[in-house]
């Protein structure tokens, strides 16, 4: 139900290490959750946030707000309101990293309610000659609902044990152009779902040229409230997700002024209390982003 934070903050963040340096990035998404009742209960949801940052080659510092205001194919539901506040601080040595972090969540929704995320990691990096990089890490994540529901919809509280363990190269074409491969695994825990034990990958390729650059991503396997994009995305809902892929375009009209897009589509289980959905739903978001660095 969060956000999906976008790659392009990402890498600006990245290549930022180098002095110490300051980024601000809003952003504005809608979700469309399709026409068909028996699939979605929803009907279209609007997100609007700001991510900001602060770091140096030694560390880096980054905050992030946003709200989404869900509506209901049924208008005598009342809209789901949601606000969403993470913080976390990253520590970078010549061979390693760590981060450790926060994620807030207040919102009406009652499936889950809200919620308090740990956000954790750890990293190496070597370099392959001057330009070329291979990262390598494990992220770790606590998310607790103190008034949650399972999946027979029994009050209870939930905690959710989650590691990602992810793999990266980075690769210098030349000197105009360079690509990023990424592979996460997704392995979530937890006693008090009815069923223990999900697990999902992910997969993304970046293609840098000039001051362009270009996300294809895929996901598939099984996620029930996960956590992805480094602690700043939870999706606090019991849907099941599935499958679904993105692609992104960005571009830097100036050094420190990148601005991208993206659309992507999610397949997955909608969880319906009421029992009235019967069969899986695709959704679809789009992203729009501007980031300033100075």
């Amino acid at each position: 139900m969060k956000k999906i934070l976008t790659l392009g903050a990402v890498f600006v963040v990245t290549s930022s290490l180098m002095a110490k340096v300051s980024t601000v990035l809003p952003y504005i998404a809608t979700i469309d959750y399709g026409n068909d009742s028996t699939k979605s209960v929803k009907d279209r949801a609007t997100l609007f946030g700001i991510h900001a940052s602060q770091g140096d080659l030694s560390h880096l510092v980054e905050i992030d707000y946003s709200h989404i205001k869900t509506k209901y194919k049924d208008r005598a539901i009342t809209d789901l309101s949601q606000d969403d506040i993470s913080l976390a601080y990253g520590k970078y040595f010549p061979k390693f990293m760590y981060k450790v972090g926060l994620h807030y969540i207040s919102t009406n929704d009652d499936q889950l309610n809200n919620a308090i995320v740990a956000i954790t990691s750890v990293g190496g990096y070597k370099y392959i000659g001057y330009y070329d990089k291979v990262s390598y890490g494990l992220e770790g994540y606590y998310s607790y609902y103190k008034d949650g529901h399972d999946e027979n919809y029994v009050a209870k509280k939930i905690g959710i044990f989650q590691a990602t363990p992810y793999i990266s190269y980075h690769k210098a074409i030349n000197v105009n152009s360079a690509n990023t491969f990424v592979v996460k695994g997704n392995f979530e825990y937890s006693s008090d779902y009815v069923k223990h034990n999900y697990a999902s990958y992910e997969v993304s390729d970046t293609l840098f040229y000039k001051k362009f650059f270009t996300t294809l991503k895929v996901y598939g396997g099984e996620m029930r409230s996960g956590v992805k994009d480094g602690g700043f995305t939870v999706y606090n809902t019991l849907d099941l997700m599935k499958r679904g892929g993105e692609v992104k375009v960005g571009y830097y009209i100036k050094p420190n002024i990148v601005a991208d897009i993206s659309y992507g589509v999610n397949k997955y289980s909608e969880y319906d209390v009421a029992g009235t959905i019967t069969a899986d739903n695709t959704n679809s978001v789009a992203v729009a982003s501007l980031s300033y660095s100075y």
